[in-house]
């Protein structure tokens, strides 16, 4: 992936944390991989077990509530705690939530849990425990990319590579949730708590014991005396969090009313795609999981493309990648709506996602380059909440809408996403920013 050279001055980043870097990656890689198998199988997985569409929605929706709550407060103690202890607690806690989730499924399949009991533990499981676990996962990585690249063009490169990392697990996640719900539809479930424990080990032996980071200007504190085992590293010194950032920083602003449209579109897509393919092409649930999961490969295949090849070598600014990346969104949303038949629905989804992977790098390194150093773990905190704000609304209103008119939800997205396209291409906050963080 495309990161920064630890030789550059500009950066000036140490070996241990690009080595934290590529940890990060892999942690990032196996955890959403372990949260995507369940994204393709949950919307049939549902209907198997006999809960309402809604449920999913539900459980979805709790889950970036509790993204959103927690962003920020993970954001700002990744600064002021270290990744380390950050990332091993959020880690740990989406273990425990993957095998609640995989019990309740258990039980509920083998005619030992009622439908009333099952959908309680989905939704707490997928919602608030694992929502607050992956909340910590965007700002924390955020954070450490904007520390190492202080100029706009390095900020783009190396958040691209994060969210290509993202979408890398999407492919992983969906391939692997097709061929196990070919074996078993009950199989991705149980493979999730799986690959988050993978996640952890690799947190475990490979993250080292940084000392909090001050938050004066974002600077790693030392964390143990020279030539000291790092297995021996004393506990890090406390210090004060960093400041807070405001959801109404116009700094900011302009930033997040571009984003938020095409992020709740990917959100209403993503939750209702198990249910168009089988309703428009008439399948049963078993045969659905197949392809939702191709759909959902498509869709981030166009995003890793963009993210990890076309980002990088256009070198656009952030304001350009976020408009060309709305245009291309809102033609494929009108025509996923109105495809009739599989070979449109996955080229459309591939061109969301391809939409997806201009804006989301646009988006992160655009509001990451208006603040300076001190504010970035909250900066980070409130970009990646404010994903998460439209998939607490999205999901549930999603399935709501699909049961009552099945184009109702399309409607919906578009408006919210046309209403983020004149933000982009109009608002005098994204013209003419700077190319450099602010320095404090």
């Amino acid at each position: 992936m495309p990161l920064p050279s630890p030789s550059t001055p500009a950066s000036q980043v140490s070996g241990t944390a690009c080595a934290t870097l590529r940890a990060l990656l892999a942690i990032v890689l196996f955890t959403y991989v372990a949260q995507n198998m369940l994204n393709a199988s949950i919307a049939p997985l549902a209907r198997a077990l006999g809960l309402r569409e809604w449920i999913v929605g539900l459980a979805i929706s709790l889950a970036a509530l509790t993204v959103a709550s927690l962003s920020q407060f993970w954001g700002r103690r990744s600064i002021a705690w270290g990744r380390r202890r950050v990332l091993l607690s959020a880690l740990a806690l989406a273990m425990i939530a993957g095998c609640l989730f995989a019990v309740a499924v258990g039980l509920r399949s083998a005619g030992l849990l009622g439908a009333g009991a099952a959908a309680v533990a989905v939704v707490t499981a997928r919602g608030p425990f694992f929502g607050g676990a992956v909340a910590a996962i965007p700002p924390t990585g955020q954070a450490l990319i904007a520390e190492m690249t202080p100029d706009e063009h390095a900020r783009v490169r190396g958040l691209s590579a994060f969210a290509g990392a993202v979408q890398m697990s999407i492919l992983i996640g969906s391939v692997l949730s097709s061929a196990l719900g070919a074996w078993s539809i009950l199989a991705p479930v149980y493979a999730t708590p799986a690959f988050v424990a993978i996640a952890l080990l690799i947190g475990l032996l490979q993250i080292p014991h940084d000392g909090a980071r001050s938050p004066a200007n974002g600077a790693a504190m030392p964390s143990s005396p020279a030539g000291a085992d790092p297995g021996e590293m004393p506990a890090p010194r406390a210090t004060a969090l960093p400041p807070r950032v405001s959801w109404r920083d116009p700094r900011l602003l302009p930033w997040i009313g571009s984003g938020l449209g095409m992020f709740f579109s990917a959100g209403v897509v993503q939750i209702i795609v198990g249910f168009i393919v089988q309703d428009r092409l008439g399948l049963p649930p078993e045969r659905a999981v197949s392809l939702t999961a191709l759909m959902l490969l498509a869709n981030a295949a166009g995003a890793m493309l963009m993210q990890l090849v076309a980002v990088p070598h256009l070198g656009w600014p952030p304001q350009r990648l976020i408009r060309i990346g709305l245009t291309i969104a809102v033609v494929a949303l009108v025509a996923l709506a109105m495809a009739p038949a599989l070979p449109i629905m996955i080229i459309s989804t591939l061109f969301l996602g391809a939409a997806m992977g201009l804006v989301g790098p646009g988006f992160t390194a655009g509001g990451s380059l208006a603040v300076p150093a001190a504010e970035q773990g909250g900066a980070a905190g409130i970009l990646n909440a404010t994903g998460a704000v439209t998939w607490v609304f999205a999901p549930v209103t999603a399935t709501a809408l699909y049961g009552w008119q099945p184009l109702a939800p399309f409607g919906l997205a578009l408006a919210v996403l046309t209403a983020s396209f004149t933000v982009a291409w109009t608002h005098p906050g994204l013209r003419g920013r700077s190319r450099r963080a602010p320095e404090a």
